[in-house]
């Protein structure tokens, strides 16, 4: 926490004997309201603190208190002179040395404090997270914010400590009182819906997608991903009732009508909190202007929410992907059978990519998304990694060729150059660089934070993590991922939530068991575990993956017979078909067998498996650590330095 007297320089040279004694009294409030909540001064600087806090929460109920002794000093006391303090918070580590505090963590408190307003309270979206639904007092976002020397532009919130929830009100009042609960500048658009005589919904789902897509390059906004939002899609719910699941301001509605080369689309933004509309507009055009709508919807929104569109936003969301309507519609059924994800839907998907590319070569969004089919079919296990990645990398560079501001082809290079080429500096570089382009984009968050985590840096990969189900609440894949990172980082209460979390969104999802399997296991909670992975076997009808982690498990709990009669199974389909050399490694490593499980590791590695990148970080590999050729082949996959 940074603190600082706001005008206490004038003050002082107005009348400094004043001013000591406005000083006094400000350090004995605040070192008051510090220790009751555990804060440890770390220095004063003229009238500032710097306090460190054993949590978030603590850091965040002690600014409210400060600002609250300090508000009922200024109306009791005789002085006339106010105190009026600004406060800012931040959450990371910091490295302690001799009596101070440095770091990265200091400087973003140091820097967001000034921007709270007199008499306020700034806090980072790391603590923002940590503190929601726990603080009593009302959070308003007030949009990504570039700070001073630091690197990617922070997501900055202001505390609410006014007690407006204590005074009579008139309704007017009440009306304003509620719309400060909702972030207008947090948005949702909900699914398009399709008024055209065609059954088929790849068309205004396809536009619904890209509107988000457009709309998540203004970094002014928070924007919830296609995933949670396409669980609205056929609701019957009300607006305030969606606003508030989505804990959005504004949400976007309207509906698509094609017929021909023609094409209707309706769209409103409304103000959730006052349950209003703030505009609406019917765009009446050919398919060929399909994106020229989506810019200009774009403008309106961030018109509309006051947001200001800098140059080079202004230049993305004008940006036309195609001019050809055909290889666009095309596109659009591509992506519409991706997102099914499975084999045949994947292959389906490729030959809608293959036509769009073909009907315009200068398509780098296509290009994209049948390279991102491939990396699928290869996470599936069915395309073996280098055949998969062979095909991967030249697609995604000419899709760079083509188009060096598209977002999603500097995330799918960082993909290829982490889990292919295992250069991690360069992949991290793409991955925060894709941030810059999309900072709304859950699925680069995700991806940045399996890569923090796949490195050790668990805090950070945490506070990316949350960051993507901010943006992403009802993404099953995406608790999947946060279950699993936390497992790795020794925090399985948190997975085990997670986990939950997937099961309440589908029942019966096979990684959900997998995830709770691994993490009771770690907490040595042997039944749980086993019944665990004996459903995720059950559900998946023998999945590979599934029969791997089983194997492991009755490894782990001691039926060695079980465990061996598994991977002897899977060794005599891996004869007939591909199967993961990973795999075989987790159901070796159950019995703690090192030379087996270092033979199929190091063909995971021959093989490029993504598994393999694992080995740093999961605890199922413990019993390795002491073995140099574990340590060799971390090396070799540069996750330790030589």
């Amino acid at each position: 926490m940074f603190t600082d007297v706001v005008g206490y320089t004038s003050l002082a040279q107005k009348d400094e004997a004043n001013a000591m004694q406005v000083l006094k009294e400000e350090r004995s409030l605040l070192r008051g309201a510090f220790s009751k909540h555990g804060g440890v001064e770390i220095k004063t600087i003229g009238d500032a603190f710097l306090v460190e806090f054993p949590s978030a929460l603590e850091a965040a109920r002690c600014a409210v208190a400060i600002q609250s002794a300090i508000r009922n000093r200024n109306e009791a006391a005789a002085s006339p002179e106010p105190i009026q303090v600004r406060i800012g918070v931040h959450v990371g580590d910091v490295i302690h040395s001799e009596d101070d505090i440095l770091g990265d963590a200091v400087n973003v408190a140091s820097r967001i404090e000034p921007m709270a307003e007199p008499g306020g309270i700034c806090i980072t979206e790391q603590v923002f997270h940590d503190v929601r639904n726990k603080l009593e007092n009302p959070i308003v976002s007030l949009g990504r914010i570039r700070l001073k020397n630091v690197d990617l532009p922070v997501e900055i919130y202001k505390v609410i400590v006014t007690p407006w929830e204590k005074s009579s009100t008139t309704s007017r009042d009440a009306a304003h009182q509620r719309s400060l609960m909702f972030d207008s500048h947090r948005v949702a658009i909900l699914p398009m819906t399709n008024m055209s005589s065609e059954p088929d919904e790849y068309f205004s789902d396809g536009m619904t997608e890209e509107l988000i897509s457009a709309i998540c390059t203004i970094s002014g906004l928070r924007v919830i991903s296609r995933t949670s939002a396409m669980t609205y899609k056929n609701t019957t719910k009300s607006i305030p009732e969606i606003g508030k699941e989505l804990n959005v301001g504004s949400i976007i509605e309207g509906s698509v009508r094609k017929s021909g080369d023609r094409v209707r689309i309706t769209v409103q933004l409304i103000d959730v909190g006052k349950d209003e509309h703030l505009w609406s507009h019917v765009y009446d055009r050919s398919l060929e202007d399909v994106f020229e709508i989506q810019s200009d919807i774009a403008r309106e929104v961030s018109e509309g929410l006051k947001v200001s569109l800098p140059v080079a936003e202004k230049q993305v969301i004008e940006r036309t992907p195609t001019k050809d309507a055909k290889a666009h519609d095309l596109f659009l059924k591509g992506r519409y059978h991706q997102r099914k994800g499975t084999e045949e839907e994947l292959r389906t998907a490729a030959i809608h990519y293959e036509q769009a590319i073909r009907t315009d070569p200068n398509y780098a969004s296509a290009y994209v998304g049948l390279a991102d089919c491939y990396i699928g079919l290869c996470d599936d296990g069915c395309l073996e990694p280098k055949e998969a990645y062979a095909k991967v990398e030249p697609l995604v560079k000419k899709a760079l060729e083509l188009d060096d501001k598209l977002p999603e082809a500097h995330a799918t290079m960082a993909h290829l150059t982490q889990f292919y080429q295992w250069d991690w500096d360069v992949a991290e570089k793409g991955f925060r660089h894709a941030i810059e382009l999309n900072p709304n984009w859950s699925n680069i968050c995700q991806s940045y934070g399996v890569h923090l985590a796949l490195r050790g840096r668990f805090l950070q990969a945490i506070t990316e993590i949350k960051r993507a189900e901010e943006l992403d609440p009802y993404s099953i894949d995406l608790h999947d991922c946060a279950a699993e990172i936390y497992r790795v980082a020794n925090n399985p209460d948190s997975a085990i939530e997670e986990c939950n979390r997937m099961l309440e969104l589908d029942p019966s999802f096979v990684p959900a068991f997998v995830k709770l399997g691994k993490t009771y296991l770690q907490k040595s909670m042997f039944d749980q575990g086993l019944k665990a992975m004996e459903m995720a076997s059950e559900l998946s009808h023998g999945g590979l993956l599934a029969r791997s982690y089983l194997a492991y498990a009755y490894g782990v709990v001691g039926r060695k017979d079980s465990a061996r009669a598994l991977i002897s199974e899977l060794e005599g389909i891996s004869a007939k078909r591909y199967v993961s050399p990973f795999n075989l490694a987790i159901a070796y490593s159950g019995l703690r067998d090192p030379d087996m499980t270092m033979y199929w590791l190091l063909k995971a590695y021959d093989q490029h498996s993504i598994g393999v990148t694992k080995v740093k970080v999961d605890p199922i590999f413990d019993f390795l650590r002491s073995d140099s050729r574990f340590a060799d082949l971390q090396r070799k996959i540069g996750l330790v330095e030589s």
